[in-house]
């Protein structure tokens, strides 16, 4: 019995030493930058929207990512907000794209977006939530990207 006690914990050790070591002070945290919008239907009451995300892992040592909550945001007016259990991995040094639908009410935005499409002037965007990393010991990740999109860039 106390030989199982004893490799029981000197498992459990060896586990949290090794999720330590891999999200310890010496890890640099991912980059995480918007790519790209595309719209893909429009209603008075609900858009949807496709973003692609981009995920720079600086590390030397592959990053799995496991899900995501979000908020995004365009010129300080709240889009959406929303969550993924969408699952890949970025290989060390490397970069990985992934996607999100989002769904959104722009109605309470409708004069500040058509202001928007029609001047067609570069528009703030904001991206803040958290990114569940690894599995079992692994840390969220606190997510805040922000940018400028010039809209003559984005697909509709």
């Amino acid at each position: 019995m106390l030989r199982f006690t004893l490799a029981t914990a000197l498992l459990i050790s060896l586990l949290l030493s090794t999720g330590c070591a891999m999200f310890g002070s010496s890890y640099v945290k991912p980059e995480v930058s918007l790519a790209n919008v595309e719209m893909l239907k429009a209603n008075l009451w609900e858009q949807s929207f496709r973003l692609r995300l981009r995920v720079d892992n600086p590390n030397d040592r592959s990053l799995p990512i496991r899900g995501m909550h979000y908020e995004i945001y365009l010129n300080n007016a709240h889009l959406a907000t929303g969550v993924s259990d969408q699952s890949f991995n970025v290989p060390a040094y490397g970069s990985e794209y992934f996607e999100l639908n989002v769904r959104s009410n722009l109605w309470r935005h409708l004069r500040d977006m058509t202001k928007l499409v029609e001047t067609q002037k570069p528009v703030d965007y904001r991206i803040e939530g958290h990114i569940r990393t690894g599995l079992l010991f692994s840390p969220t990740l606190t997510l805040r990207e922000k940018g400028t999109l010039n809209p003559a860039d984005l697909s509709f």
